[in-house]
């Protein structure tokens, strides 16, 4: 069990391939915020479009799906 430690902890399993520098990586958290500031701001500026559609999307779907129980049950006999 040893020997196998020893080989783990020696190998190429161990040793870090990648590494982010401090620096880029601010960067790309600042890319990330103005990405996402930019896209919560579209869905404020169009969210009564998006709601308006989504109620009309919803309205189709529900007119469009079939009756369980028939309308007219006295003339089934």
């Amino acid at each position: 069990m040893r020997t196998f430690l020893k080989i783990f902890f020696q190998s190429d399993l161990m040793t870090p391939h990648l590494y982010i520098d401090p620096n880029t990586g601010g960067m790309l958290f600042q890319l990330l915020a103005v990405f996402l500031a930019v896209f919560s701001g579209i869905l404020f500026f169009f969210s009564r479009q998006i709601r308006s559609g989504l109620a009309r999307l919803r309205r189709t779907i529900r007119h469009e799906q079939p009756e369980d129980k028939p309308e007219n049950t006295e003339d089934q006999s």
